[in-house]
C-alpha cells in the first residue's frame, strides 16, 4: 500500500535568532573538533540511516521565488522510541503539559496536582471513577462537554520530506517563533517545532474544544495529530529543562543526554542545529 507523504520544506531562509539549548552561525560552524564549509552543508552521512529512506538533490523554489537545488531528504515517521503521555487515573504518573490556567499554572509532570488544578478551574477532566478524560483523535469523543488529556495515536505508513536549499540565503527580516511553527528537522528525521501548545493559548486542533491539554512525553515530544512524532524541546539536554523546572518525577531516558557538543540535525534559520553543554561552544 503506498504511504502518505507529507512534505516539510525547512532552511528556505535563515535568520540567525537561538533557540532553546540551540546556537547556530552562517559559515563554518564548529561542533567539537570539526568544521563543516558550506560546501559540506548536507551529507547523507550526517543521518540515521535506518529512517533515512532516500536522499537526492532536486530543483526547487526558495520562499523569495528564486529557484535552485534542495536536498530532498523522505524519513521514515516517528524512528525514536516515544512516550508515556496521559496517565490512566489520577493515581498515575503521565508524561508532561503547559497549563496556562489560573490554579497553579505552568511546564509541569501530568499528575494529580496539574488535573486537580483544572477542576478547580472549571475543566471536567476527571471522571466519576478518578480515571483521566483521554483522546488520541480517531476515537472521537462521546461528549463534548468534558475535557480532555490529548495524546494523538502514531501513523507508521507516513513518509516525511523535507527540502533543504543547498545555497541557504539570509533573511532580511527577523521570525517569531510561533507556538508549534517548524524550526527544523533531527538527524533521525524527527521534526523539531517551537513552543508546545497548551491548555488555554494553544493553537486550534482537530475536532478539539477548550480546555483540553496536550501531552508530551519526558522527552519533549509527541505525535502530531496526522500521526507523526516531533520534539518541542531539544531531546538531547531535555533532563536539564526538567531540572531547571524542579521535575523530578520523570525523566528523559529515551534519548541520550548531551554533556558535550554534538550536531543534532537542521534548521529553517541556522544551517545547523547542535547542543552546546558545559564548557563547549558553538559559534
Amino acid at each position: 500500500m503506498e504511504r502518505t507523504k507529507l512534505i516539510i520544506a525547512v532552511c528556505t531562509t535563515l535568520v540567525l535568532t537561538p533557540l532553546f539549548f540551540i546556537f547556530g552561525a552562517n559559515n563554518p560552524v564548529l561542533y567539537s573538533d570539526l568544521i563543516i564549509s558550506k560546501d559540506d552543508i548536507i551529507k547523507k552521512s550526517y543521518f540515521n540511516a535506518t529512517s533515512l529512506l532516500s536522499y537526492n538533490k532536486v530543483a526547487c523554489t526558495l520562499e523569495d521565488g528564486t529557484t535552485g537545488d534542495c536536498y530532498e531528504l523522505v524519513f521514515s515517521s516517528n524512528p525514536v522510541e516515544d512516550g508515556p503521555y496521559c496517565p490512566e487515573t489520577i493515581e498515575d504518573i503521565g508524561g508532561l503539559g503547559t497549563y496556562d490556567g489560573a490554579t497553579n499554572p505552568g511546564f509541569q509532570v501530568l499528575r494529580a496536582s496539574l488535573f486537580h488544578a483544572m477542576e478547580a478551574d472549571g475543566y471536567d477532566i476527571i471522571d466519576d471513577k478518578g480515571n483521566i478524560r483521554m483522546d488520541d483523535f480517531n476515537s472521537g469523543r462521546p461528549d463534548t462537554n468534558f475535557e480532555y488529556c490529548l495524546a494523538a495515536a502514531p501513523d507508521n505508513d507516513l513518509k516525511l520530506t523535507f527540502l533543504i536549499p543547498a545555497a541557504p540565503k539570509l533573511s532580511g527580516t527577523n521570525n517569531v517563533i510561533e507556538t508549534i511553527e517548524l524550526v527544523g528537522v533531527s538527524l533521525d528525521g524527527v521534526p523539531i517545532n517551537g513552543n508546545p501548545p497548551s491548555v488555554i493559548n494553544g493553537p486550534p486542533m482537530p475536532n478539539a474544544t477548550g480546555g483540553n491539554i496536550p501531552s508530551l512525553d519526558p522527552c519533549g515530544g509527541h505525535n502530531d495529530p496526522a500521526g507523526y512524532y516531533h520534539w518541542h524541546f531539544v531531546p538531547e539536554v531535555m533532563n536539564q529543562v526538567l531540572a531547571a523546572h524542579h521535575i523530578t518525577e520523570v525523566s528523559c531516558t529515551l534519548i541520550e543526554q548531551v554533556s558535550t557538543v554534538k550536531l543534532i540535525g537542521f534548521a529553517r534559520w541556522f544551517p545547523y542545529l547542535c547542543v552546546c553543554t558545559g564548557t563547549f561552544r558553538c559559534r
